[in-house]
């Protein structure tokens, strides 16, 4: 049975965008994706419909993507939307910082851009964001714990 899902994209790189359209439009899900490329738009954009799932970068004009999630964390404290940083900068640095702020998964555009649809799909399955981390620990030990 298809579900509803709404998906933001907070990037500013037009590539990328559609890249993920591309990627994430063959589901038989039923996806509302919205797109900001900026934090500050990303946040309007929340307050109008907030998300199942959240795809940020971290670099971004104005606030940062990290700046985001702590925004989004302080503003929506009840809320549990899956968090994905999608970034180039895969520093070890700031994957402890985003998943240590409340993310759920860190993944490099280079190398882990295809989890995207696996991570999606655990999450319509289940829909609990703190479970999707722990179905997807064989495929993704190297992506979370780098």
């Amino acid at each position: 049975m298809p579900q509803n899902l709404n998906i933001l994209i907070v990037e500013d790189a037009l590539i990328i965008i559609k890249q993920l359209f591309h990627l994430l439009s063959d589901k038989q899900t039923s996806l509302n994706i919205q797109i900001a490329e900026s934090a500050e738009l990303g946040l309007q954009k929340m307050n109008e419909q907030f998300p199942d799932v959240l795809i940020l970068d971290i670099k971004l004009p104005g606030i940062s993507g990290l700046e985001l999630l702590n925004k989004v964390k302080a503003d929506y404290p009840g809320s549990s939307p899956l968090i994905i940083f999608l970034t180039n900068m895969p520093h070890s640095t700031y994957r402890f910082e985003c998943l240590n702020k409340g993310a759920h998964f860190f993944l490099d555009k280079s190398r882990d851009f295809l989890l995207l649809p696996e991570i999606i799909d655990k999450f319509i399955i289940n829909r609990d964001a703190r479970a999707i981390p722990n179905l997807l620990i064989s495929n993704l030990c190297s992506t979370i714990s780098k």
